[in-house]
């Protein structure tokens, strides 16, 4: 690390630090939101408790690393430079970013929306990682469901990670699917939620006020533009957040000598990254501004993965059930599931940020595991991973990181009861 970008860092660090609140300590790439790259877990779960056996994995999981969404993301940006600079309105600084904006264009022409290599890589080591851990799981012929979005990017996250299990054992009964029927529970949006979200939902006003006192684009203009003085604040705020998504998600191309991190300050890096925190928290997690309906969003999908244990545990035929979506559809799921530091309420947009953080939650190819072990006597305990670390909930658990399933069933068949 240079050392501009150590003192980059460190100065986040401190303006994470308000009086009184709870650490936080984000890097740069954390502050990309959802478009942090997947963390690699940096130890490997609990051992199995004594006398018990794996007999059965639940995962739901968002798909890898990819391009922005939309090659409009990137011409909006690309053609706002190439007009200024027809015009001869470019900084210095500003023509060296056009410069980069033409690299990341030519590297994203025509992928949008689709995963990156390193998002290959990511399903992979995960799919890699989860059968190490339960190898007699992916033995002989067991079977292996694996359901996705209807979306591209998922369904290739479900192939790389699929392909990656049989390469351990050929003789695995997997099958892929991506129908349509599955989106009533992989990416369920009632009419209801739809319209809480929408640019015209109440609760933006309070959203909106909040952008304008984090986000202060004319700095960052004018160090781009001699014309800065002309962008209405709309398109002052559009252009901002334009260049933010596109220096987060280098870090999921891997365009090597591509960075655009050095043209915000700490301050203005973390402002643009709260308000989409803030965004984040209403529309999908427990935020109190939503009353509970964005987690309910989610009961279709935590219905499905208890009949789905129930039968693998009555019959034993499968091993694993796998299904691939969302960054918003998991955050509703896991809030709605109550997993640790997931449904967390705080109604004050300034402490937001410190309640709960995207990118902790839903990275890049983040994934829910809920591994299940039998005891020899018939007992069934259970663990969970987020992004393949222990994770916890608010009932007792029966030793160490585990929880008897009987409680954790029943505590998940109460939450969607609401």
């Amino acid at each position: 690390m240079s050392v501009k970008a150590r003192l980059f860092t460190l100065t986040l660090l401190c303006l994470c630090l308000p009086a009184g609140a709870q650490q936080l300590s984000p890097t740069p790439q954390q502050l990309g939101s959802i478009y942090y790259a997947y963390p690699a877990p940096s130890c490997a779960p609990s051992p199995v408790p004594e006398g018990f056996t794996p007999v059965y994995i639940s995962h739901y999981g968002r798909h890898g690393s990819r391009w922005m969404t939309d090659d409009s993301r990137y011409l909006e940006v690309v053609q706002l430079f190439d007009s200024l600079a027809s015009a001869r309105q470019l900084t210095a600084l500003g023509q060296d970013v056009r410069q980069r904006l033409h690299r990341v264009w030519e590297d994203a022409r025509g992928r949008s929306g689709n995963i990156t290599p390193l998002g290959e890589r990511q399903q992979r080591d995960i799919a890699g990682r989860m059968v190490a851990s339960c190898p007699t799981l992916f033995a002989d012929s067991a079977v292996i469901d694996a359901r996705s979005s209807t979306s591209l990017r998922c369904a290739i996250s479900m192939s790389y990670f699929t392909e990656r299990i049989k390469e351990f054992n050929p003789r695995l009964r997997v099958s892929r699917r991506a129908y349509g029927q599955y989106m009533e529970y992989i990416a369920h949006t009632s009419p209801q939620a739809e319209a809480f979200t929408a640019d015209t939902a109440s609760w933006r006003t309070a959203l909106r006020a909040f952008e304008s006192r984090m986000v202060r684009p004319q700095r960052l203009l004018s160090s781009l533009f001699l014309c800065a003085d002309r962008f209405t604040p709309a398109q002052a705020d559009a252009l901002v957040r334009g260049l933010y998504w596109i220096a987060a998600d280098m870090q999921n191309v891997e365009l090597k000598g591509v960075s655009f991190y050095d043209l915000f300050t700490p301050n203005e890096l973390m402002g643009l990254w709260r308000t989409v925190n803030a965004r984040m928290y209403v529309c999908n997690a427990a935020a109190p501004q939503n009353g509970g309906l964005m987690p309910r969003q989610a009961i279709p999908l935590l219905r499905h993965i208890l009949s789905d244990a129930d039968a693998a545990l009555c019959d034993g035929t499968v091993a694993a059930h796998l299904r691939f979506g969302h960054d918003t559809h998991l955050i509703r799921l896991l809030a709605l599931m109550q997993v640790e530091g997931c449904a967390a309420q705080e109604a004050d947009y300034d402490r937001f940020h410190l309640a709960w953080q995207d990118y902790r939650i839903s990275p890049m190819s983040a994934n829910l595991q809920i591994r299940f072990f039998r005891h020899s006597g018939g007992d069934v305990w259970v663990l969970l991973l987020l992004n393949e670390r222990e994770a916890t909930l608010p009932i007792p658990y029966v030793q160490g990181p585990y929880y008897r399933w009987t409680d954790v069933r029943a505590f998940w068949e109460k939450a969607c009861q609401q």
